[in-house]
Order: C-alpha cells, then sequence, then structure tokens
C-alpha cells in the first residue's frame, strides 16, 4: 500500500513541476498584466470616468481583446455564434464580447477554454510585440536581451524554482526604459504612435470574470489530462514496459524536447515581460497625469487597487 501511495505521489509532484515548467510564466505575468490593466481601468473610472476609457483607449484595445478571443476559438475548433468587436454597453460595462459555444465531449476542446480565457493576453502581447517591430525597430535590441533572460526563466521554472523571474525582469525594465527615454526617440513621431498603440492595448488586457472563469474550465481539463499522461508513463516505466520500446520511449517523454520547450517559453516570457514594462509605464503616466488631474479638482488622490 505505502509502495501505490509513494507512486501516485510521484505521479501529482511530476504533474505539478510540468505544470509549473509549462505554464509558469503565464501565470506569473498573467496575474501581474491582469493587476497591471485594472489598476490602470480603475484609475480612469476614478478621475475622468468610464467614457474617457472607452473613448481614449477602447477603440483600439477592445477590437484586440476581443481578436484574442476568436483566435483562439478558431486554433480549438469552436464555433463562434456572435462577436462584437467594439460595442460599449454603459449598463454593464462591457466593450465587447465573443459568444462561443463547443464540443463537451472533446478533450482538446475542453483544453481550448484555458487559452480562449487568456487569448487578450495572450494575442495582446503578441501585438505588441508587432508594433515594437514595425514602429521602432531600434528596440528590438531590448528585446533580444529580454528573450535571452527569459529561456533562463524557463529553464528555472523546469528546475523547479523561480529565483530568477523578479531579477530578470528587474534589468529588463532597466534596460527597456534606457532605450526608449531618449531624445532621438521623443523627436521621432513614430515613437509617440508606437506608445499610445501600446497603451491603448495594454489597457485592455484585463480578462473578465467570465474569461477567468472559462479559463478555469480549461486548466481543470489539462491538468487531469496531464495527470492521466504522466501515470500511463510511470506505470509503464515502473513494469520495465519502457525496455521494449527502445530509442522510441524517449520521444514519449517531455524531457526529451526540453531544449525546444524552453526556446518557446523564451519567446512567450519575453513577450510578457515586453508586456508587462509597457502596462506598467502606462499605469504609471496614467496615474500620475489623472492623479494630478484630481488634486486640481480638489478630490485628493485615486485609490486604484479597489
Amino acid at each position: 500500500m505505502n509502495s501505490i501511495l509513494e507512486f501516485l505521489s510521484d505521479v501529482v509532484l511530476t504533474t505539478f513541476g510540468q505544470l509549473l515548467w509549462l505554464l509558469g510564466l503565464i501565470f506569473i505575468f498573467g496575474l501581474i498584466l491582469y493587476l497591471l490593466a485594472r489598476f490602470t481601468r480603475r484609475t480612469y473610472v476614478k478621475s475622468v470616468g468610464y467614457k474617457m476609457d472607452v473613448v481614449f483607449t477602447g477603440w483600439i484595445g477592445t477590437p484586440v481583446h476581443e481578436l484574442g478571443h476568436a483566435i483562439f476559438c478558431i486554433i480549438f475548433g469552436h464555433k463562434i455564434n456572435e462577436i462584437r468587436f467594439y460595442n460599449p454597453n454603459p449598463d454593464d460595462g462591457t466593450l465587447g464580447y465573443v459568444n462561443h459555444s463547443y464540443n463537451t465531449q472533446s478533450t482538446y476542446q475542453k483544453i481550448g477554454n484555458f487559452f480562449i480565457g487568456i487569448g487578450p493576453i495572450l494575442f495582446g502581447s503578441l501585438v505588441l510585440y508587432a508594433a515594437l517591430y514595425y514602429l521602432m525597430p531600434s528596440f528590438l535590441v531590448a528585446f533580444s536581451s529580454i528573450e535571452k533572460h527569459s529561456v533562463a526563466m524557463a529553464q528555472d521554472l523546469q528546475a523547479g524554482g523561480m529565483t530568477s523571474v523578479v531579477e530578470s525582469l528587474k534589468v529588463t525594465t532597466s534596460l527597456f526604459f534606457q532605450t526608449i527615454f531618449n531624445r532621438a526617440n521623443f523627436a521621432n513621431w513614430m515613437f509617440w504612435v508606437f506608445l499610445y498603440f501600446s497603451f491603448c492595448v495594454a489597457s485592455h488586457m484585463e480578462l473578465s470574470p467570465q474569461d477567468i472563469k472559462g479559463a478555469k474550465g480549461g486548466l481543470v481539463t489539462i491538468v487531469l489530462a496531464l495527470l492521466f499522461y504522466n501515470l500511463i508513463l510511470m506505470l509503464i516505466e515502473a513494469f520495465g514496459l519502457h525496455l521494449y520500446l527502445g530509442n522510441f520511449w524517449q520521444y514519449l517523454k517531455l524531457l526529451t524536447y526540453a531544449p525546444q520547450i524552453n526556446a518557446f517559453l523564451g519567446v512567450l516570457g519575453a513577450l510578457f515581460m515586453y508586456a508587462v514594462i509597457i502596462s506598467g509605464l502606462n499605469f504609471l503616466i496614467s496615474y500620475i497625469g489623472l492623479t494630478i488631474y484630481n488634486l486640481i479638482r480638489g478630490k485628493g488622490l485615486i485609490n486604484s487597487a479597489w
């Protein structure tokens, strides 16, 4: 009985470690991006009101947000029943929406709920990079440095640690600010277009309660699927059946693909770190500017946390 319990414990711990490795960057930076976007939204609402946020950033940010949902609906085979890229509703506060349905018997489509739910964060980060690439190509030097730190983070997560996350974010933020704030950029009109566009996208990467609910359902399916996968592989190994599979056995193990996975996670982490920097800059500028406006009007400091 003890052997069985130890075996099941190993399966659970292995699965947890893989989840931390594969989804850790999404969880960490997803939470940071969610909080920054939420704080920025509340800063607008508590100073100049809901409509100003809708007019100033929503007309660009909302379509990008909804497109993030829609793209993953297509990738995971969900049917899009109705989509509104920009349709502000003052009654419930929604700016747009994607209504979709799926086959509840399909594991693949259930897993898709997770990526559809967090789609605005994933796609929004990619759009921010596209803005960087086309409008400010000189920044790509800074981005390449961010990517190196992100690969190190992925490797750290693979080893079961998280020590490099804070340090990497600190170093890359400093590098990015040194690159972005210089006289040449201030005199370049493309820099200001890039900055405004980035702020619009970053302001609307926040996930709605419905987005989070859908993502949770998909995450449960991912966890169960990974648990089953590890259970089968570890049973095969426990009974020595892997010896009959020869070199093919290595192709069934995730660690075989670690270099490729870490390279992919490095790019993803770099996009997230860049998005966090832009979102943080957006929040900082918005908070300072709108707080000054509030103080002039005699309304005091803005509490963006709640």
